[in-house]
C-alpha cells in the first residue's frame, strides 16, 4: 500500500507527522457514511491511533482510542472549533444551533439551555413521560412485521413536542412535523447540495420552512403565557448582558434541539428494543425489574435500575447516537504526539472506539454485564476502564446536553413496553448496519400484547 503524509512538523519539533493511505476521496466518503467503524479499524491496523484520509474535499484526521478522544474534546490549547466542521455539514439547515457555536457564545447559550435539563426539571418530566410512554405502549401496533423504529420515532416526537415545546398536536399535524425532521436529518448527509427538485437537499430546505413556521407561531404564545417547557425557558432567558433572546434565536435553538432530541431518543429506544427482541434472557431481566419497580418509577429509581442502565449502556455502545465526534483545527496543534496542521478536520469515531477489543473483549457481542461492577451496580468505569471508553454522546464542552434526559426517555418507554408487549426480532439486518451514518435505519419485529402486573 502506498502512503501519504499529511503535513510535516517543523525541523525542531518532536511531533510525528500523520500518515494515511493513498485512496480515492469518493471511496473514503462512502466508507465514512456506510461503515465508519470498518474504515477506522483498517486505519488503526495500518497506522495506529492517529491517521488521515482525504474526503469531502478535506484532509480528515481520524483519531482512535479514549486517550485520543480525551485530547480532542478537552482541547487544552483551544485549537479546535465546532462551527467550521458542523457548518460545512449542517450550517445551511441549522445555523445558529448550539452545536455550531464555540467559546464564550457557546458557554452562554449552553448555560441558558441547561436550565431545561437540571435534576429537578428531569424529575418534573417523569410524570408526563410515563403518561406518553404508557399511551404509546397501549397503542403500539401488533402483528408479525411491525416497523419498530417508525413507532418509536412518532413517540419521540410526541415527547419532544410536549416537554420542550409545550404542545400536544393532533396525529396528522405531528406526523407532518415528524416527516419534516426526517427530511432535515437526511439533508444533513446529502452529497448533492444544490436545491434540485426531488433531491434530499431540496426536501430539507422545504422541511426547514415547515419547522420554522411552526416554532415562529408559538414564540409569542410562550412569551405571553410561559409554561414548564424548554421554549418557555428560552423566551424568559437573558444573556450575559441582560438581553432576551430574539424570536429568531429561539426558533434557531428549538429547530436544532428538537432535531437532536428527536433523533437521539429514536436511536436509543430503537437500539434497546432491537437488542431485547433478540435476547430473551435480558428481556426477562428487564421485565422482572420493571415489575419490581412498579408502574411509574421515579427518575431516581430508573437511574438506579441496574438492569435497565446496563442494557441502555450496552445498546448505545453498539449503536451510539453520536457516532462521529468532529472538530476543525483552527491552528497547528497535536494529538497523541502527532502534528495536526491548521485547517484539518479531525474526527473520533465512537462506533470504532466502542469496539476496540483490548477495551471491549468480543466487541460485537451484546453483553450488558460489561457495565455491572462487582457490587452489582451499573457503571461505565468497570475495572479501571477509561472514562471516555464509552462516549455515545460525545465529550467535553459540546457533550450532548440532553444525555441524561435521553436515558430517562428510553428507559421509561422500554419500562412500559415490557409491561404491555412481547416482541421478537428474527433478522439481524439492523445489527449488520449498526454503525452506518444513515438517518433511516430500523427493523421489523413480531409484536404481541403481554399485559403484566395488572397494567397501568
Amino acid at each position: 500500500m502506498r502512503h501519504r503524509t499529511l503535513a510535516r512538523p517543523s525541523a525542531e519539533s518532536t511531533l510525528r507527522p500523520v500518515r494515511g493511505p493513498r485512496s480515492l476521496p469518493l471511496h473514503n466518503v462512502l466508507r465514512l457514511r456506510s461503515d465508519p467503524a470498518s474504515l477506522a479499524h483498517d486505519l488503526r491496523v495500518d497506522y495506529g491511533e492517529v491517521a488521515f484520509v482525504s474526503a469531502l474535499g478535506r484532509d480528515v484526521v481520524v483519531v482512535q482510542g479514549p486517550e485520543a478522544l480525551g485530547e480532542l474534546v478537552r482541547d487544552a490549547d483551544r485549537a479546535f472549533r465546532n462551527e467550521p466542521v458542523y457548518g460545512f455539514a449542517l450550517g445551511r439547515l441549522f445555523e445558529r444551533g448550539i452545536l455550531l457555536m464555540d467559546s464564550d457564545e457557546h458557554r452562554t447559550h449552553r448555560r441558558i439551555m441547561q436550565a431545561a435539563f437540571t435534576a429537578d426539571r428531569l424529575a418534573e418530566y417523569q410524570k408526563p413521560l410515563h403518561a406518553l410512554a404508557a399511551d404509546a405502549a397501549r397503542r403500539f401496533t401488533t402483528g408479525p412485521a411491525v416497523d419498530i423504529r417508525a413507532e418509536l420515532k412518532a413517540t419521540a416526537l410526541d415527547v419532544a413536542l410536549e416537554l420542550f415545546v409545550g404542545a400536544r398536536l393532533p396525529r396528522a399535524e405531528a406526523d407532518e412535523i415528524n416527516a419534516a425532521f426526517v427530511d432535515l436529518i437526511e439533508a444533513g448527509s446529502a452529497l448533492v447540495r444544490v436545491p434540485i427538485p426531488g433531491t434530499s437537499w431540496a426536501r430539507g430546505h422545504r422541511a426547514r420552512r415547515v419547522v420554522d413556521e411552526f416554532f415562529a407561531e408559538l414564540v409569542p404564545l410562550r412569551r405571553a403565557t410561559p409554561g414548564p417547557d424548554l421554549m418557555s425557558a428560552l423566551c424568559e432567558a437573558r444573556d450575559d448582558d441582560g438581553n432576551r433572546l430574539s424570536d429568531e434565536q429561539i426558533v434557531d435553538h428549538m429547530r436544532f434541539m428538537l432535531f437532536a432530541a428527536h433523533d437521539t431518543a429514536t436511536i436509543a429506544m430503537t437500539s434497546m428494543t432491537y437488542r431485547l427482541g433478540r435476547n430473551d434472557a435480558w428481556r426477562s431481566r428487564v421485565t422482572a425489574e420493571a415489575i419490581r419497580l412498579g408502574s411509574t418509577p421515579t427518575a431516581a429509581e430508573l437511574r438506579e435500575s441496574t438492569v435497565m442502565q446496563a442494557v441502555f449502556k450496552e445498546s448505545l455502545r453498539l449503536r451510539p447516537p453520536v457516532p462521529v465526534i468532529p472538530r476543525a483545527a483552527v491552528r497547528d496543534t497535536a494529538i497523541r504526539g502527532h502534528f495536526i496542521p491548521a485547517g484539518a478536520f479531525v474526527i473520533a469515531i465512537a462506533a470504532s472506539n466502542h469496539r476496540i477489543p483490548e477495551i471491549w473483549p468480543q466487541p460485537d457481542e451484546f453483553d450488558p454485564r460489561r457495565f455491572v461492577d462487582a457490587t452489582g451496580a451499573a457503571t461505565v468505569k468497570r475495572s479501571g476502564r477509561h472514562r471516555l471508553a464509552w462516549a455515545p454522546f460525545g465529550g467535553g464542552a459540546h457533550q450532548c446536553i440532553g444525555m441524561n434526559f435521553s436515558f430517562l426517555e428510553a428507559a421509561t418507554m422500554v419500562h412500559h413496553m415490557v409491561r404491555h408487549l412481547d416482541w421478537t426480532v428474527e433478522s439481524d439486518a439492523y445489527e449488520r448496519d449498526d454503525v452506518a451514518l444513515t438517518a433511516n435505519v430500523g427493523f421489523t419485529a413480531s409484536v404481541r400484547p403481554a399485559l403484566l402486573d395488572g397494567g397501568i
